[in-house]
């Protein structure tokens, strides 16, 4: 008989057990066009804990998704980075020292910053004008996700998102959701098998 898994272990650490030495993968170049990224659900599981868990303080969230490009235009996305910083319900503001530690944080472990994601409150829509003029990143191809309602009741469907993809020139396309269902490719990060 299979051991029952608790589904949060606290126990076990968010840290790795070791520092590897970096494999230059920052120093890949961003593709032309960027098809797809590839989104372990440890990732996603990791954004909807932090960003539900400021949501229930009626607070805005903002998280980073650092990876690398592969050599075909892909994304990889490997980790979740937050800011811990103070937000309101309708506002994340980060300041010069909060994009500085979250680009050097992005260089220590060797990834850049493929995707920005932020919440937003009940019933506030999309991408606003604040949101299109102050992007985390500003080159072709750079994806923004407006995660609505806080995240409630669960941020594990990219479809049910508001995700723009930065055209240059301070223009942006919105997806819709077979767009969306198409570049975003969701893996599992484990699967039992039985035999």
């Amino acid at each position: 008989m299979a051991p029952s898994l608790k589904k949060t272990d606290t126990r076990y650490p968010i840290v790795r057990p070791h520092s590897s030495q970096p494999a230059g993968r920052r120093r890949r170049g961003i593709p032309d066009r960027i098809d797809r990224y590839y989104v372990p659900l440890a990732v996603l599981r990791a954004t909807d804990r932090v960003m539900r868990q400021l949501g229930q303080e009626k607070r805005e969230c903002y998280v980073w998704w650092g990876g690398y490009f592969t050599a075909n235009g892909e994304g990889q996305i490997v980790t979740a980075l937050w800011p811990d910083v103070e937000t309101d319900f309708g506002c994340v503001h980060l300041k010069t020292p909060q994009l500085v530690a979250l680009h050097e944080r992005l260089r220590e472990i060797d990834q850049v910053l493929l995707v920005e994601l932020h919440t937003h409150p009940p019933g506030a829509g999309g991408q606003n004008d604040v949101d299109a003029a102050h992007p985390g990143a500003t080159y072709r191809g750079f994806t923004s996700v407006v995660v609505p309602a806080f995240a409630s009741p669960l941020f594990y469907d990219l479809r049910n998102c508001h995700v723009y993809e930065y055209l240059g020139n301070s223009e942006w396309h919105q997806l819709d959701a077979a767009e969306i269902g198409a570049r975003f490719i969701i893996e599992e990060d484990f699967i039992p098998v039985k035999a």
